[in-house]
């Protein structure tokens, strides 16, 4: 079985090869290696190594939790940025190393905000890189989701997942690192967004990776049991190129990687996937750590044949390996042969042909690193407590080289969590404190040619239509022209059918106030108010969409008088799916957040609505909000949202200004007595210069006059420096048995500082 990949466009077989054993060759552009695999067809640079000096060439006080990549002589990675004793500075960094000297090269830094990650889970994902544009991408732990042009760190386009898509992530870091293929840059978060993506799914997105556009949705899974962290491949089987991806639901699924349509679905696990699947020929691979979906044993390697179609589950399981609690580090595939790190750092070889098992060794005692396997049977692999280990495989068994113990004199554990690069005869990881670059001096790099993915089907008739953009942002009066592409059956790039005669053939567009014309080109209302809806573009029998979001510019208010009961304000995020409601409520129209027993889990006892895309700070947001009480003991938590800042009235008769809750980076509070069931109006306004953001509130009854002071006033020296207004609450004492207490909005207004 042999195991093809590249990165890059479609062409012919020739160019495809030369393409590779020109470009890929020196290259780690891919957390996993240049096949995606946990391989490398170099041998093995170092056999042994010493802190002090031996093979080390060099060390740099770069921090990190994640696998760095290599490109074009240059290392890149995601790191955290500031000084945890003083938590206000506290960020996110993208760093760009010299790979031969270690010397940082350039940094930018992103603020952390709007996550319950916390800090130690800074830098949790890995960056893609792209060898045609020189681009790198990075998932931010704060949702921005951002491509930069890898010579200079200079911004190229940039998405917020959680403001603009509805992002949901969890405490412990889990997201998930972007794959660059072909013409797309792919991302995958669990969301839960406007329209008929209010569902919360584990979903799929493909961006064009020069100018941010983004091309295809998917969402190929059922309820989601977890955040999880699992990078998908691409490969080519049976003539098609796949996206193979492990779900937040416990399946693994195929999709068309063009287009994002659902190839197969193969059941694993009872809760969510974390570790990347690996691929030989029409095999794949995955690891699971928790219970399996047709025992109660907890744990399983299986290979899948994955050139079927449908649901696999059954038909498609090649050979199982049961009881292998490998929920962390994703697998190696080289010579044959398939590794696999457990929870508990059992290092196991496994025949990959028959799942037999040759050799298990104990790393230590957690297993979260993932190892890199090189032609001549080295393994280089680091365990969680501060452990980096060269191990040669000898066939039936595993004979250690040499161990690195990482000892600090203060007694913290310098973590090993990534994975390690070989490439061009050097060694590269990251430690909790530091990264550090291996290699002898003495020895001629090798540049071992990569092969190329498998030959593709020709296409053939198109049955498939993409509408371009998939989704966008538009302001009142603005115009935008949409393309459609064409794809066969295969996920193969189609002509556009003919277009028939007598009419079947159209655009149009339903929800969006504003006009399509015959050619595509969407027109939008030069009134100032908010509107969503889809584009559709029909060929005969096919037809595909694409969803557009108008957003008015500042300023902007929201009073709720014409929206109908079942409704909600166009292209709001973070509202849906139950959480808020129209209602009357003294005399007048307004947006309720439900506090229902039947959801009683924190993602529905709280909202965070965002109301448009993020804007440049320097603007106020102003709304009146009233809270209802649940017996004698609770109150809800109220507020609005600025800048990525949040305003909040607390039911413990407090008034914060918080960034970033885990930690909290920034929080500023002062004691506020407000009463339930009474109208106040909430004011935060954001004034931000080149070194600082002034951040001011205050708070009154609704039916008295504004005061001139201020309730807090407060200032933030590491600004946030854009971000979409919105509206915040939560349903404190909500349970299974009894419903909590209720938040009503009215009056929102978004305004200009004057």
């Amino acid at each position: 079985m042999e195991q093809h990949r590249t990165r890059g466009r479609a062409f012919s077989a020739l160019a495809v090869a030369v393409l590779c054993a020109g470009a890929e060759a020196g290259n780690w552009t891919h957390w996993r290696g240049p096949e995606e695999n946990g391989n490398t067809r170099e041998k093995a640079p170092v056999l042994k190594w010493s802190l002090d000096g031996e093979n080390l060439i060099w060390k740099t006080p770069l921090e990190g939790r994640t696998t760095p990549i290599v490109m074009n002589g240059r290392l890149y990675a995601i790191v955290p940025g500031g000084d945890i004793t003083k938590k206000i500075t506290l960020h996110e960094r993208v760093v760009c190393l010299d790979a031969a000297d270690g010397k940082i090269l350039w940094e930018k830094p992103f603020s952390v905000f709007d996550t319950d990650v916390v800090e130690q889970r800074l830098g949790w994902t890995a960056m893609a890189g792209d060898l045609e544009t020189g681009y790198v991408y990075g998932h931010l732990t704060g949702g921005e989701f951002v491509c930069l042009d890898g010579r200079d760190g200079k911004l190229i386009w940039k998405k917020s997942l959680t403001e603009e898509f509805g992002r949901i992530t969890g405490y412990g870091g889990r997201m998930h690192t972007p794959i660059v293929d072909e013409e797309k840059v792919i991302i995958s978060f669990m969301n839960s967004s406007w329209g008929d993506h209010g569902k919360p799914l584990h979903r799929y997105a493909a961006f064009d990776k020069k100018d941010g556009k983004l091309i295809w949705w998917s969402a190929p899974g059922e309820q989601p049991y977890d955040t999880t962290y699992a990078t998908p491949v691409v490969t080519v089987i049976d003539g098609k190129r796949l996206l193979v991806a492990p779900n937040g639901d416990g399946n693994i699924y195929a999709m068309l990687a063009r287009t994002g349509q659902k190839v197969w679905t193969f059941k694993m696990s009872k809760r969510g996937l974390n570790t990347g699947p690996v691929v030989d020929g029409k095999y794949v691979y995955v690891t699971n750590g928790e219970e399996n979906i047709d025992t109660t044993e907890m744990g399983r390697v299986v290979c899948i044949d994955a050139s079927l179609t449908g649901d696999i589950t059954k038909t498609g399981e090649i050979w199982r390996a049961e009881g292998i609690k490998a929920g962390f580090s994703s697998p190696a595939l080289a010579n044959g042969k398939l590794y696999v790190v457990d929870n508990s750092a059992n290092l196991h070889s496994i025949d990959a042909k028959t799942g037999k098992i040759n050799w298990v060794y104990s790393l230590g005692r957690v297993g979260k690193g993932s190892p890199t396997v090189t032609a001549d049977g080295i393994i280089y692999v680091g365990e969680q407590n501060g452990v980096f280990h060269v191990l040669r495989d000898e066939g039936d068994k595993c004979v250690s080289l040499d161990e690195e113990h990482f000892a600090r004199a203060d007694k913290t554990l310098d973590e090993i969590y990534g994975s390690p690069v070989v490439l061009d005869g050097r060694v590269y990881f990251m430690t909790r404190y530091n990264t550090y670059c291996l290699g002898d001096k003495g020895k001629t790099a090798e540049t071992p040619s990569i092969p190329t993915l498998a030959a593709e089907t020709p296409a053939a008739e198109a049955k498939t239509l993409l509408v371009v953009p998939g989704e966008i942002w538009l302001k009142p009066g603005e115009s935008l022209q949409f393309t459609v592409q064409a794809f066969d059956e295969g996920g193969h790039r189609a002509k556009l059918p003919e277009r028939p005669k007598g009419g079947s053939e159209s655009w149009t567009s339903t929800g969006v106030k504003g006009v399509i014309d015959g050619e595509g080109k969407l027109t939008i209302n030069a009134d100032p108010m908010f509107s969503a809806g889809i584009v559709t573009r029909k060929i005969g029998d096919l037809s595909a969409t694409a969803r557009v979001r108008v957003a008015p510019p500042v300023p902007f208010n929201e009073n709720f008088d014409e929206l109908a009961a079942e409704a909600l304000p166009a292209g709001w995020i973070g509202i849906g799916g139950g959480k808020t409601k129209i209602a009357e409520r003294d005399g007048s129209k307004v947006m309720g957040k439900v506090a229902s027993k039947e959801k009683p889990s924190p993602p529905f006892m709280r909202i965070r609505g965002y109301m448009g895309p993020p804007i440049a700070g320097g603007y106020t947001v102003v709304a009146d909000i009233l809270g209802t009480p649940k017996g004698e003991r609770f109150k809800p938590d109220m507020g609005i949202i600025n800048s990525r800042y949040f305003m909040m009235l607390m039911g413990d008769q407090s008034l914060w200004i918080e960034s970033w809750a885990p930690m909290p980076r920034l929080r500023y509070e002062v004691p506020f007595t407000w009463e339930t069931n009474k109208w106040y109006r909430v004011k935060c306004r954001i004034d931000v210069t080149e070194k600082e953001a002034r951040i001011r509130g205050k708070v009154w009854p609704r039916e008295s006059p504004e005061p001139t002071e201020w309730t807090v006033d407060t200032v933030d020296p590491n600004p946030n420096r854009e971000g979409s207004p919105g509206l915040y609450a939560y349903s404190n004492g909500t349970t299974a048995k009894s419903d909590g207490p209720e938040v009503f909005f009215d009056n929102v207004q978004v305004l200009k500082n004057e």
